[in-house]
């Protein structure tokens, strides 16, 4: 008996659907893939922000009233001046393991340029004797907090008026409202002519503070975070206060 075999039309029509089927399943794990990078790379941005502001909030509520050194400087565009924001903090943590320290240290936020990369930074020094010179505070342990944070965005209530910078050293403000603003690129890692012309996603963090014994004007505190992209916005809000 004779067996037949595949002609050549068959042979090729096999062939084309192998190829078919197998570029679909390849674009589609390559679609996976880059989903998966894309949702990793935006839950980095918001922990990193998130991170940020808690250590920032707790900064905050942690301000030592007896040992007040409060001092924030507007950012300057013009001769390139950063935001900071200096501040004298109680805190459990020891900074340097096996040295000399107390519970009182000064903390310093600022945003440094560093070649392409805009860095949320925060300089710990610990305080071991009455430091009360500018100079002998100046070093300590400079922490990089987030590569993600592009704007760093600060206002202080005296009683009267909302200022966007605090040269009172020795007193400290009525209330603060801080805002950290971080960029997810996650969505333009991709050049394609229909993904570049894309802005990236805007995540905010923004916090509200108030120091026990000064008037907060009957207002609450809350620590929220909106996601921004084209006007849209997503917020969730919890209470906070300074301790």
């Amino acid at each position: 008996m004779k067996t037949r075999g595949f002609t050549l039309l068959e042979v090729l029509l096999a062939a084309v659907l192998t190829a078919f089927v197998a570029l679909v399943a390849v674009a589609g794990l390559r679609s996976v893939s880059m989903t998966r990078i894309t949702i990793d790379q935006a839950s980095e941005a918001a922990d990193a922000l998130r991170y940020a502001a808690e250590i920032l909030e707790r900064d905050l509520a942690s301000v030592a009233r007896d040992q007040v050194i409060f001092e924030a400087i507007a950012a300057d565009s013009a001769i390139g001046m950063p935001p900071s924001l200096r501040m004298r903090v109680y805190q459990t943590d020891p900074a340097r393991p096996n040295a000399p320290e107390s519970d009182l240290y000064e903390v310093e936020y600022s945003l440094l340029q560093s070649e392409d990369k805009t860095l949320f930074v925060r300089r710990i020094c610990p305080l071991v004797g009455v430091e009360v010179d500018r100079e002998e505070t100046s070093g300590g342990i400079l922490t990089v907090l987030s590569e993600s944070i592009i704007d760093f965005q600060a206002q202080y209530f005296d009683g009267g008026q909302w200022l966007d910078y605090w040269l009172t050293e020795t007193e400290l403000p009525q209330l603060v409202l801080i805002n950290l603003l971080a960029a997810d690129t996650s969505q333009l890692q991709n050049n394609t002519p229909q993904t570049s012309a894309k802005q990236p996603r805007v995540l905010q963090k923004t916090i509200w503070m108030f120091f026990p014994g000064q008037p907060h004007l009957g207002q609450n505190t809350s620590t929220t975070t909106t996601t921004t992209q084209t006007g849209t916005a997503v917020s969730g809000e919890t209470q906070t206060g300074a301790q």
